[in-house]
């Protein structure tokens, strides 16, 4: 056989062996097209498949009126600037709308409206822009919309009027938004009563029972007296006074779960079983002197630390077929907040400032014997060690 046929085999033998691993190529991306999954659909909101982890409901409220000082000049606090990422939190609100909110770790932002006459409808000026921003966000009508002192004093119908209008335009632009109601103080028997009058508002005046993907309330537990410290009594409603709490009630793990369980029976009752529950706060806003039999402030701060553990201990595991929500195993609660992150201690000259802040207000690197509670229980939540190095120790704010 002559040498150049010799070559034309060669050739003709490769060939043939591209053609056939291509050939086998093909079958193969064939098959694993047809045998791949559907895509990935991504779990229903507020579902026992929308939370990776139990550690993933839980939340931390950012005090952005708190500022911290960046190479000597001071900004308001953001989320970033605390290690969030070791509290294992899923979630967080700094009480505003933000069209690009940071959200270290992947952690999800609630988005607030808030509905008081000094600022709305003002703060709905760039509204259009931020929803088309954030796509399937959760959005909270109103902090407390009930609340006189500095809060959204509204009436049930002009809080009716309000959540009609931001409920219509923010679903126009993103059908796939969720919507809650804005949570009120605490939902005693009077504010039970004021919801029931914003239905009954909204029913009358647009002809359609009031729509709200996730209801939403604060559980924070203060006594409810005309011009007396507390919640006052709720906007529009003619009552002198309602529950008598005790400031020693502020961190009262039992009137805790009695509330959460009044509104759940009230959902049932009004047929919204089948919504989701968020609490987007609460905490022991008083300070630690006035919650403590004794009056003293290490007696108070154990308080709270018990009053933490307590109610999340609650909040973890309280399901009822009778009350709970069906699609997140019965549970009564899908996501809670703690309250709060960084605000700073109660100042008795200026009254500004809350209890139970999770890390220093003055020192975003300094964790606070609160922070320090919230941190080992999820720790221990998700069966990892406490952390008790005294190297750590020493470098956590205990005050």
């Amino acid at each position: 056989m002559s040498t150049m046929c010799k070559r034309c085999r060669a050739v003709g033998t490769v060939l043939l062996g591209f053609i056939a691993v291509a050939a086998l190529l093909f079958i193969l991306s064939h098959y694993a097209a047809s045998a791949a999954p559907a895509a990935w659909i991504q779990p229903v909101p507020f579902t026992a498949e929308y939370y990776a982890g139990v550690n993933e409901r839980f939340g931390v409220g950012l005090n952005p009126g708190i500022t911290v000082s960046v190479n000597g000049t001071l900004r308001p606090a953001l989320i970033t600037d605390y290690n969030v990422g070791g509290l294992h939190i899923g979630w967080y609100s700094d009480w505003r709308a933000t069209r690009h909110p940071p959200r270290p770790g992947g952690i999800k932002y609630a988005h607030l409206l808030p509905v008081k006459a000094s600022i709305y409808p003002t703060n709905t000026l760039e509204l259009t822009e931020t929803v088309a921003a954030n796509p399937g966000a959760l959005w909270l009508i109103g902090n407390e919309p009930e609340g006189k002192y500095n809060q959204g004093n509204r009436t049930p119908g002009e809080y009716a009027d309000i959540y009609h209008y931001l409920y219509t335009l923010i679903k126009v632009l993103d059908p796939t938004a969720w919507i809650a109601i804005g949570g009120v103080i605490e939902p005693t028997p009077l504010r039970l009563q004021w919801l029931d009058m914003v239905l009954s508002q909204y029913q009358s005046r647009f002809g359609e029972p009031m729509p709200v993907d996730v209801w939403n309330i604060h559980v924070q537990i203060l006594q409810e007296k005309v011009g007396s410290w507390g919640a006052e009594i709720p906007a529009g409603l003619t009552a002198t006074q309602g529950q008598l709490y005790t400031l020693l009630d502020n961190a009262n793990p039992g009137i805790f779960r009695q509330l959460v369980i009044a509104f759940r029976q009230w959902m049932k009752a009004k047929g919204f079983q089948n919504k989701p529950l968020i609490i987007s706060e609460y905490g022991v806003l008083m300070p630690s002197t006035y919650i403590a039999e004794d009056g003293d402030a290490a007696t108070g701060d154990q308080k709270i630390i018990a009053f933490m553990r307590q109610t999340f201990d609650f909040l973890v595991n309280a399901k009822d077929v009778n009350l709970g929500y069906p699609a997140d195993d019965n549970r009564l609660v899908q996501q809670w907040l703690w309250y709060s992150l960084n605000d700073q201690p109660y100042d008795p000259a200026t009254g500004f400032g809350f209890n139970g802040s999770l890390f220093s207000h003055q020192d975003p690197a300094q964790m606070t014997k609160f922070g320090i509670a919230f941190r080992e229980y999820i720790y221990e939540l998700l069966g990892y060690p406490k952390i008790l190095l005294p190297l750590i120790i020493r470098r956590v704010s205990l005050h």
